[in-house]
């Protein structure tokens, strides 16, 4: 026999206390002000759960006015406002006697199957507004990839570069930089606008330490410089193989032991060994009228994250051990890793974490491993 659905239910797995939480979240956004949104939990949290999942009954709240007035700190004709404002928002239907009372064997009540009707309405509220939140704290966080970039450029500049005119206008624009705690006050359109500023700010400090000759790179104080000095190393390269293919390295670590880096790894360089997500990323973020920078490299391979389903809170844990430059490159050598013809990296976020421990430990050499990719590079053209 046929069940017949008289009234609105919730979708499998979903409970009212997941409509609370649901609403909570969006009250914000729906004119729910926190202290209607009290006086709608109440009313919620004082429902038959079962009502909110059988097509025989609806969820009702049937309790006394006055005693819920009482209960939640107001007077009754505070709570007969905020009742009003409730339906009036679309979420609750008050179906009460001439008298305002309220008989649970007659369904008389507030009906909170608004409420379900709407789910579907919410939830896609509540994604929308985690998206943004998401998007505007990756936003924040490329802010604060080119306000260390800057520093460190800034850092770098010889005395003599005080008086440049250049170099005066580059600073006096960097200082009416916003603070880092100001950009959530910004919005979506004034900080994109900001950041587009802050790259060609970026782009022009780096123009003027190439048309001097010169170079910002400041490796982290902690890490060793990973471009120069390389020894062969292959107690790294078999740490790098090893996170998610631990019984097969023996071989691997002899066959793919490298020979000393040559003395510098240019972007260039890097960019004619980095793996397909890197390379994308790369090609795509970038003016291709200019030659890739260190910047761009760092940038890349920040963005390329989420596309390995890395937590961006790996790149702050390895912020103080390699700095940006340094962690930049772990990721590139954790994306080369995933098309590795013998051994693929299946968990590049337990592989870059595995890279910035042994970073901690003094027992990471990012060179030896640059130089075994490089080598594996030259094996396959």
């Amino acid at each position: 026999m046929n069940v017949i659905q008289t009234h609105l239910t919730l979708p499998e797995g979903w409970t009212k206390g997941a409509v609370m939480a649901l609403i909570s979240e969006v009250a914000p956004h729906i004119g729910l002000r926190p202290a209607r949104l009290a006086v709608l939990n109440y009313i919620i949290g004082r429902t038959r759960a079962s009502d909110w999942t059988s097509p025989h009954s609806e969820p009702v709240f049937f309790g006394t006015q006055d005693l819920a007035a009482v209960e939640l700190g107001k007077t009754s004709r505070q709570l007969r406002t905020d009742e009003a404002a409730l339906a009036k928002l679309g979420l609750i239907v008050k179906r009460v006697a001439a008298n305002g009372a309220r008989y649970g064997r007659a369904g008389l009540g507030l009906i909170l199957t608004p409420l379900i009707a709407r789910l579907e309405e919410f939830i896609a509220l509540r994604d929308r507004l985690r998206a943004e939140r998401r998007h505007l704290r990756a936003l924040r966080d490329l802010r604060s990839l080119r306000l260390r970039h800057m520093k460190r450029c800034i850092a770098a500049l010889p005395s003599s570069a005080i008086k440049d005119p250049e170099i005066v206008k580059i600073l006096a624009s960097f200082d009416k930089w916003p603070r880092s705690d100001a950009l959530s006050r910004l919005g979506l359109d004034r900080l994109t606008a900001h950041l587009q500023s802050c790259a060609e700010l970026c782009n022009s400090i780096d123009d003027w330490f190439e048309n001097h000759g010169l170079s910002s790179d400041q490796p982290a104080e902690n890490f060793r410089p990973f471009l120069q000095n390389i020894k062969e190393d292959i107690q790294n390269v078999k740490s790098l193989l090893a996170v998610d293919n631990a019984t097969t390295h023996e071989k691997t670590a002899q066959h793919e032991a490298p020979p000393s880096a040559p003395a510098t790894l240019m972007p260039e360089h890097l960019h004619s060994i980095a793996g397909d997500g890197l390379r994308m990323m790369l090609d795509g973020g970038r003016d291709q009228n200019r030659p890739i920078r260190e910047r761009d490299i760092v940038e890349a391979a920040w963005a390329l994250l989420p596309m390995l389903d890395i937590h961006p809170s790996v790149w702050h844990e390895g912020q103080s051990t390699l700095g940006d430059h340094g962690l930049a490159l772990c990721l590139l050598l954790v994306d080369a890793q995933r098309d590795h013809p013998r051994y693929p990296v299946r968990n590049p976020g337990g592989l870059m974490r595995e890279l910035i421990r042994l970073a901690k430990a003094g027992k990471l050499d990012l060179g030896a491993s640059l130089a075994a990719l490089q080598k594996r590079r030259k094996r396959f053209e």
